[in-house]
C-alpha cells in the first residue's frame, strides 16, 4: 500500500476536527490505517518499559508507589504496565478514547510480555504472572484499574487532580507534553508539583516532531518549524491534534520554573536533518536556537519536586534565555 503523504493525513484529521461525530470517523481512520489497526505492534509498550527504568533507575521501582498518569491515550500499555509492576496508578485525559476491545488487546499482549515488563520494573515475574490473573475476569479498563488499586478517569480536567498537597509518589507522561497548549502547560505543571511529595519525582518522554510527517509522508519532520504561530494554529491545530512545537530548552525552562529540579535529561538529536534545516527559513521563535536543539526530536526527563524558585519573567515562549545543548543521548545530572 501507498504510504499517505503528509497533506493527506493532515487534510483528514483536519476535515473530521469539523464534521459532526467527527472523533468517532478518526477513531475509524486509526483503526484502519493507524497505530489502532495492530495494537500489538504499538510502540507504547517499549515506552512503558522506558519509563518503568527511569522509575527504576531514581525510586528502586514503582512497586507500592502512588502514581498518576496525564494522557491515557488509545493504548493503556503504560498506566497497565504501571499498574501490573505494583503501582497504584490513578490515569487521566481530557477525552475518554479507550475502548474495551482495546484494552483487551493491551492485555493479551502483557499476557506475552510478561518477562520483559519483569525486567525493566525489577518485579519479580510471579508478581507480574498474579497481578494479570487478577484482572483476567475484566472486561474494561476502568475496572481493571480499580482491581489493580488505582482508577481512571477521563474526561477530566487535568489541571485540577483530585489529590490533597504532597499525596502522590511520582507524576508521568508518556508522548503527551508536546501535545498541550502553551498556556495550560504551566497549570499542569504547576498542579504536578502540589500533588507530588516533598522530593517527588515526575517522568515525561516528550517528542518534538511534526505527527503529520511520519517516515514516508513526502516531508521532513521538522519542516513545520518554517510556520508562524498564527498560520500554525489556524490551520494545523485542532479538536483532534494539538502540537504546541516547543523545543527541548524550552520544556526544560518551563520545568525549572515550576519547581522542577533536573535530574536527568536523555535527548535525541536528528543531526540528518540538520543540513535541511539550514536550508529553512524557520519561523521566528526558533530562528535563535542553534541547529542542534532544533532537531532534538526526544526527551525523557527525570524532575524532582524542590521549592518553588521567585517569580521571574520568563522567556520560555517569547524570548530566547534558553538552557545550553546537552549531548544527545547522554544524561545530564543537575545537583
Amino acid at each position: 500500500m501507498m504510504p499517505i503523504r503528509w497533506w493527506m493525513k493532515w487534510g483528514i484529521s483536519y476535515a473530521f476536527s469539523h464534521l459532526p461525530h467527527g472523533r468517532h470517523l478518526y477513531e475509524k481512520m486509526l483503526r484502519r490505517f493507524g497505530e489502532l489497526s495492530q495494537v500489538s505492534s504499538s510502540t507504547r509498550f517499549r515506552n512503558a518499559e522506558v519509563l518503568l527504568k527511569m522509575g527504576r533507575r531514581w525510586c528502586g521501582g514503582v512497586d507500592g508507589q502512588h502514581v498518576v498518569e496525564l494522557g491515557t491515550g488509545w493504548v493503556s500499555a503504560v498506566p497497565l504496565g504501571f499498574g501490573l509492576a505494583g503501582a497504584r496508578v490513578d490515569t487521566f485525559d481530557i477525552s475518554c478514547l479507550i475502548a474495551d476491545d482495546l484494552f483487551l488487546q493491551v492485555r493479551e499482549v502483557y499476557r506475552n510480555r510478561s518477562e520483559q515488563l519483569a525486567r525493566a520494573s525489577g518485579t519479580a515475574p510471579e508478581k507480574i504472572h498474579q497481578r494479570l490473573q487478577l484482572i483476567e475476569q475484566a472486561h474494561s479498563f476502568a475496572e481493571a484499574c480499580q482491581l489493580l488499586g488505582g482508577s481512571y478517569h477521563a474526561p477530566f480536567d487535568t489541571t485540577t487532580l483530585p489529590f490533597k498537597d504532597g499525596e502522590v509518589d511520582m507524576v508521568i507522561s508518556n508522548l503527551v507534553l508536546q501535545c498541550v497548549p502553551k498556556d495550560v502547560i504551566p497549570l499542569l505543571l504547576k498542579e504536578s508539583w502540589r500533588i507530588l511529595k516533598p522530593g517527588g519525582i515526575a517522568l515525561h518522554r516528550i517528542r518534538m516532531s511534526d505527527e503529520y510527517s511520519p517516515p514516508g509522508s513526502g516531508r521532513n519532520h521538522l519542516e513545520y518549524l518554517k510556520y508562524s504561530e498564527r498560520i500554525w494554529n489556524r490551520w494545523f491545530n485542532h479538536s483532534l491534534k494539538h502540537i504546541n512545537r516547543l523545543r527541548a530548552p524550552q520544556f526544560l525552562e518551563l520545568f525549572q520554573e515550576h519547581g522542577f529540579d533536573c535530574l536527568e535529561c536523555i535527548r535525541k538529536v536528528d543531526h540528518q536533518s540538520i543540513p535541511h534545516l539550514q536550508q529553512l527559513t524557520l519561523a521566528p521563535p526558533f530562528r535563535r536556537m542553534s541547529k542542534e536543539d532544533v532537531a532534538t526530536t526526544n526527551i525523557n526527563v527525570v524532575l524532582r519536586k524542590i521549592a518553588i524558585p521567585e517569580k521571574k519573567h520568563s522567556a520560555t515562549t517569547k524570548g530566547f534565555n534558553f538552557f545550553p545543548l546537552f549531548p544527545m543521548d547522554v544524561p545530564i545530572m543537575f545537583f
